[in-house]
């Protein structure tokens, strides 16, 4: 007799751990981990979840659902993959469900939806119903079922279920959940000629047969031949291509189906188009700094050690990269390639398809449901052949891509801050995140930057890592005279313009007259940072964050950047109703706006948020910039993150001041890599860049350890600092934040949480304290830091942060309280 075979499902919800199923006996031959299945939860919903573990031991419980159906023929999901689920759980203080959720496309995350449809009970008689009612019934006498997002767009409503539970209540309707299947493959039309038609004589007899009576359907044969070419045997052509290039309707392309000359076929196509290669990686000629950087990176990769490249802006590091990727394609092997900011991507994508072609596959935000799900089937079916994609290359979250046959790692731009998810569950640093994949499989992986991060840095010097440098660009150009403009002393000499200082506009003038490219850095995006009244200093704040409103130019509103609360810029003051109302501070909308006051001849491009939010935005104003359209490219962070112009003759910092004086204890650093990588885009090619640093404080140790391009003296600096104050490398960061509604019971949770932790951990907790911002999106904000050593017992002790947590959240008084928390937050 057969044993009863139960299964754990992990779902993709914020619940701790797995639930258990029993399997069916017809269903459990197909049973398998990794597999999604179609399981019930509660009385009405259903979910797919992956199967972790199979067992035959019954769950001590009264009662026991079973699994409805498998959705997968093949697992969807390795063992390795949920090996790695589990520890970025454990790590980041998560559950397992929030992993899955941000892991899988969401297309993949199959769940029920309730669908309506007519009561069988139900006579049609006339009722007493609403109009909103009788839309819904209309509506339902053409359509077999409909979903509740379908009535929400009918009735023009966001909250439809009243309305729904009131055809319920009247017997019109019932109600039952379904599991959609959501990924939909692109399917496309094509033609091929029919075999009849397939020698020369056949042919001449067609076009004879067709030039009397039906010239549009010769035109559209004679198409097929010439785009065709040789394989005219073989050969399908797409629809819409066939239709463009003949001109002719698609009753044509029907009639001559209906001929058996043509013969009609739908095919599952890519959603990406098809590139080819345009060089040979070796056709890539490397300098002597790269060849024994090569060297030795191979060196480092038997050592089974994680390597950290710190190259100079410009010594060439996507060239290893590309000769790395060859390697591990000509052993048919895949390359997870991850950069920190869409905004890269673009430039960098480009780069490899010029070696690669189609052998990259590209996988970030920026692209819909569809393409992330085709990216993700196209990784899981890997095999090796030529068309498979070898490459995976993307932002943070391409690390969840599932990996076949890998064998190389590359983090670029390692130091970037964008590399960490703070925002949602699992909060996780996809750098760290990718060593642990490599090791997982035992593979190299290499972490590129011109500006490390302090802990890398120093997990290299301390024997961890392998250390690689590059300390000269690859075109042999010197890397780029930093000045400073003394902004006290131009405010008071009265030699400003606008927020311009007169040695800025003076090298700006130079470069346009070269005909050289600019780029001007600002850190804050917007028109102007706040109002203030001159009279009694009133600053207009947003009703719902404790923060001032920006005023934005191109909305003529001031907005708030947290909430996105917007309102009309005030005439007079709310508290002494003076008119004096002015503007203080200035973000890159306002620089914008100032340049043709100076520079009226220049085109002048934007990129922040503001700017970028459309999918292919990124791309066009690069393109913009390197088919030279644009003279001045006006940015916020987006434009110091590694990329390769080869015409950028300046680069003005417009305010160093705001990063170094931000309160955080890695701002000095920051303010490095910020200062640093931004220069590091002027004069990369034939001639030495110029770099304006504006500055109220120009002798501050930020700013000369970046005029002499310094990183040993600002990482020791900092790493002194670090040790006394116990930040890391040498101690582990938990932060905790609370947060609710009501600012007295999250004062009276931060205190007890507090007091649970001080108790367990002496000595390594700090506050609770506000944070800079106290209040969000009407939440009141309140936060706990925890220190950590780095010793054996780490791990213990962020466990009980995590048990602490859950007791607090489970007082009655606190259950209002969402507490979150985040292991290494900076």
């Amino acid at each position: 007799m057969e044993e009863t075979l139960f299964a754990e499902i992990l779902l993709p919800l914020h619940i701790p751990g797995c639930l258990t199923y029993r399997v069916p006996v017809v269903l459990a031959g197909q049973m398998g981990v990794g597999k999604r299945v179609v399981v019930p939860l509660g009385k009405k919903k259903k979910y797919t979840g992956i199967v972790k573990r199979l067992h035959t031991i019954p769950p001590q419980v009264p009662t026991i659902k079973y699994v409805e159906a498998i959705v997968d023929e093949k697992p969807l999901v390795t063992e390795k993959e949920l090996q790695l689920w589990e520890w970025i759980a454990e790590y980041y203080l998560c559950f397992q469900g929030d992993v899955m959720q941000a892991a899988l496309p969401s297309v993949l995350k199959l769940q029920s939806e309730t669908r309506i449809t007519f009561h069988p009970g139900f006579d049609g008689e006339s009722i007493d119903l609403s109009e909103k009612e009788l839309k819904v019934m209309d509506a339902l006498l053409s359509n077999e079922d409909m979903t509740l997002s379908d009535i929400a767009s009918l009735v023009d409503q966001q909250k439809v279920w009243p309305l729904v539970k009131g055809l319920v209540d009247k017997g019109v309707i019932i109600t039952n959940e379904e599991i959609t299947k959501k990924f939909k493959p692109k399917l496309i039309n094509t033609y091929r000629l029919a075999n009849d038609y397939h020698t020369e004589e056949s042919l001449h007899a067609l076009f004879d047969k067709l030039a009397g009576k039906a010239y549009k359907q010769l035109e559209a044969v004679m198409t097929f031949v010439r785009l065709a070419g040789e394989s005219i045997a073989i050969h399908r052509i797409e629809q819409s291509v066939l239709l463009k290039e003949s001109k002719v309707k698609t009753t044509v392309l029907n009639a001559l189906v209906k001929k058996g000359v043509f013969i009609k076929e739908i095919i599952e196509a890519s959603r990406f188009e098809s590139v080819l290669p345009k060089k040979p990686v070796s056709s890539i000629t490397l300098n002597d700094c790269q060849v024994n950087a090569l060297k030795a990176i191979d060196s480092a990769f038997l050592e089974k050690k994680p390597v950290l490249l710190h190259g100079v802006t410009g010594s060439g590091k996507t060239e290893i990269y590309i000769r790395l990727i060859q390697q591990q394609i000509d052993r048919r092997q895949q390359t997870l390639y991850l950069l920190p900011e869409i905004a890269l991507t673009s430039q960098i994508i480009n780069r490899l398809q010029y070696y690669f072609g189609d052998k990259v596959m590209v996988y970030h935000s920026g692209f819909n449901e569809m393409e992330r799900a085709e990216v993700w089937q196209r990784a899981a079916a890997f095999t090796g052949a030529d068309n498979d994609p070898f490459v995976l290359l993307g932002a943070r979250s391409a690390l969840f891509l599932p990996l076949r046959n890998p064998g190389l790692v590359i983090v670029d731009e390692e130091h970037d801050t964008s590399f960490k998810q703070n925002e949602a569950p699992p909060r996780y640093n996809a750098r760290d995140v990718a060593i642990v994949i490599a090791k997982m499989f035992n593979i190299p992986v290499i972490l590129g930057s011109a500006t490390p991060a302090v802990e890398s840095y120093y997990n290299a010097e301390t024997g961890k890592y392998a250390l690689i440098e590059i300390n000269k660009r690859f075109s042999g150009v010197p890397m780029p005279e930093i000045m400073v403009a003394d902004l006290r002393k131009e405010r008071k000499n009265k030699t400003m313009q606008e927020h311009f200082s007169s040695l800025l506009v003076k090298k700006m003038k130079e470069a346009l007259n070269d005909d050289e490219q600019i780029i001007l850095f600002q850190n804050r995006r917007g028109f102007s940072l706040r109002l203030f009244c001159t009279q009694c200093g009133w600053t207009p704040e947003c009703p719902h964050c404790d923060v001032s409103l920006t005023y934005h130019e191109y909305i003529r509103k001031i907005k708030c950047h947290y909430c996105g609360y917007s309102q009309s810029v005030p005439t007079r003051c709310e508290v002494c109703n003076s008119a004096e109302v002015k503007m203080a501070g200035f973000g890159t909308e306002r620089i914008e706006n100032e340049l043709p006051l100076i520079f009226p001849d220049a085109k002048v491009n934007r990129m922040d948020l503001e700017t970028t939010r459309k999918k292919h935005a990124y791309a066009k104003i690069f393109e913009a910039f390197e088919t030279r359209e644009t003279d001045i490219l006006v940015g916020t962070q987006m434009v110091s993150k590694g990329l390769d112009f080869d015409n950028v003759g300046v680069v003005g910092i417009m305010n160093a001041d705001n990063m170094i004086n931000f309160p955080d204890f890695r701002s000095f650093e920051r303010s490095f890599m910020q200062i640093t990588q931004v220069s590091g885009r002027a004069g990369r090619k034939n001639k030495r860049g110029r770099v304006v640093i504006q500055s109220s404080n120009p002798d501050h140790d930020v700013i000369r350890f970046a005029i002499n391009n310094d990183y040993q003296a600002m990482y020791k600096s900092q790493l002194m600092e670090r040790k006394q104050y116990r930040y890391p490398p040498f101690f582990r960061i938990v932060l905790i934040t609370l947060k609710g509604r009501d600012r007295s019971n999250v004062n009276k949770a931060a205190e007890y949480l507090a007091a649970l932790l001080k108790n367990r951990l002496p000595g390594l907790v700090l506050g609770p304290e506000y944070p800079l911002v106290p209040r969000i999106k009407n939440q009141f904000l309140k936060q706990i830091m925890v220190k950590l050593p780095r010793d054996k017992d780490s791990g213990k002790k962020k466990s009980f942060i995590l048990k602490a947590s859950e007791y607090t959240n489970k007082q009655i008084d606190y259950k209002q309280v969402r507490i979150i928390l985040n292991v290494d937050p900076y």
